[in-house]
């Protein structure tokens, strides 16, 4: 990373610590604040996530936990799910996820691995949008197999990359696994967009310019430009952790 690259980045991090009440703790988490740290394992101790306690919950919350210590210290999430496997599976539990079952599958979600497998049967962008378009949106399974099986686009336009947000978003996790070119204006059009773009997208959008020549400056400025406006640090966690952290990925 170049010196202007990492300016950026300390200003984002000292952006996102500069609280921790509330749900602002996420991001300070993230950026590798210490103190928002220490309040994230607060809610994640396996006691408070195994009774439900008013620490741990809400589950929505667990999970946004464990997102945001996946970014800073991957490794001590790694050793928290390692505890959590072990803990004995609540029998009493089988109508809803409890904070304990969000936080084992978020993590998990977290080390998924997807890779291509050469011999499965090649897929089409254009087709698949159109023929399975609520496997797309609302199964994340078949999302990871999608993501094992060569695609057959090997360039994918505005147009294709318009349709793929509105045919459930997570579609695009798909593409980290291809052999596929993106052109660079794509990214700089969802850069200009980023306040009107979801985290979520723009988090998938900033990990598929990494294997371009996309400048990353431009996201870290759009980012730095934006943050004084949110109110809610929700609207901005999922995109400001794929920049803190230039290995982090959406999870599968």
């Amino acid at each position: 990373m170049d010196r202007s690259n990492n300016f950026l980045l300390e200003q984002l991090k000292q952006a996102c610590s500069q609280r921790i009440d509330n749900s602002w703790h996420l991001l300070a988490t993230a950026a590798g604040n210490e103190e928002g740290i220490r309040q994230t394992l607060r809610g994640l101790d396996v006691n408070e996530l195994r009774l439900d306690t008013i620490i741990a919950m809400p589950t929505h919350l667990t999970e946004d936990r464990v997102l945001a210590l996946s970014v800073s210290r991957p490794e001590l999430l790694r050793n928290l799910l390692n505890q959590w496997e072990m803990e004995p599976p609540n029998g009493d539990r089988d109508w809803a996820a409890g904070c304990l079952d969000t936080a084992l599958e978020t993590a998990r979600r977290c080390f998924t691995v997807v890779e291509i497998d050469p011999e499965a049967e090649p897929w089409s962008w254009e087709e698949q949008l159109k023929n399975e378009p609520l496997k797309i949106m609302y199964n994340s399974e078949y999302i990871r197999l999608l993501g094992s099986r060569p695609l057959k686009d090997k360039v994918l336009t505005q147009k294709d990359i318009e349709n793929g947000i509105g045919s459930g978003m997570s579609v695009l996790k798909t593409l980290r696994t291809q052999q596929v070119q993106i052109d660079e204006s794509v990214f700089a059009h969802y850069a200009d967009l980023m306040s009107s773009t979801g985290p979520y997208v723009t988090a998938l959008l900033i990990e598929l310019s990494r294997r371009t020549n996309f400048d990353s400056r431009i996201w870290f400025e759009r980012i730095l430009e934006i943050f004084p406006t949110i109110s809610a640090p929700l609207d901005l966690t999922r995109s400001t952790y794929a920049l803190l952290n230039d290995q982090w990925v959406v999870p599968w």
